[in-house]
């Protein structure tokens, strides 16, 4: 799954935009731009929605998963069981 930073990167990317010019149409100073592209920071939701309105794409756009890697399977984990309490040295 691509990173929401790497998604936005290539959006802009695709678009022939640099961050100066997405900064001029989002308001965001560049450096931001850039910790959200590096996955630094952890964007607010409106500033993801304001991102993607500038670039032209859709939130699902920028949050796809990769449909290559499947979802990660959640994994059990074993818990011991107590012995009972007759059993239990004194």
């Amino acid at each position: 799954m691509m990173s929401l930073g790497k998604e936005i990167k290539k959006s802009r990317i695709d678009k022939g935009w640099q961050q100066k010019d997405l900064q001029g149409a989002t308001g965001l100073s560049q450096k931001y731009l850039s910790q959200v592209e590096l996955d630094k920071v952890d964007p607010r939701f409106s500033v993801v929605k304001r991102i993607a309105r500038a670039l032209g794409v859709s939130l699902d756009t920028l949050a796809k998963e990769d449909e290559e890697s499947p979802a990660p399977q959640p994994t059990r984990q074993r818990t011991r069981k107590a012995a009972p309490a007759d059993e239990k040295s004194a």
